[in-house]
């Protein structure tokens, strides 16, 4: 274990333990290590930022977007598509269909009058001839839509539930 500064006991479970000098500041934990030239709470915001008010020319869009496409996770512009296709009025007209067909209850527990998610039944990203068929859908509260197998890209096709 390793004590700040500021007298403070950093335990095992930190996943800055090992290095972590210095002390825990403000509201959002920010860490100042020994050398730091800049913290998150020291940095420029609001009207005192140089680029307050003002927005990139073209040129320097263009070599923000050429910088992006040398990034070794670029997969060509899949995840714009895939954003644009779930932010579509598509999309919420599928999801508003399943869940007035469930009539705004979970199937999996039940619930009624807590928000409802429309999942998936055989995934998005792998299905996408079936993205927008109501009978691919299925309402479920929250909770319930965290523990099927496919939440958030988790891979496997779950019909049980």
């Amino acid at each position: 274990m390793k004590i700040c500064k500021d007298g403070r006991v950093w335990g095992q479970n930190n996943k800055e333990a090992g290095t972590h000098l210095g002390i825990l500041t403000g509201r959002r934990r920010t860490y100042i290590k020994r050398g730091a030239s800049k913290t998150h709470s020291e940095s420029i915001t609001g009207d005192k930022n140089p680029m307050y008010g003002r927005t990139h020319s073209i040129e320097a869009r263009r070599k923000i977007g050429a910088r992006r496409e040398e990034h070794w996770n670029w997969k060509g512009g899949i995840a714009d598509k895939n954003v644009l296709i779930r932010q579509s009025i598509e999309t919420k007209l599928w999801k508003e269909a399943v869940c007035a067909r469930d009539n705004w209850t979970c199937q999996k527990c039940g619930k009624k009058g807590v928000r409802m998610q429309a999942h998936h039944i055989k995934t998005f990203s792998k299905h996408p001839e079936l993205r927008f068929v109501i009978d691919n859908g299925i309402a479920l509260c929250y909770e319930c839509h965290k523990l099927t197998d496919n939440y958030a890209g988790k891979g496997a096709i779950r019909t049980d539930v």
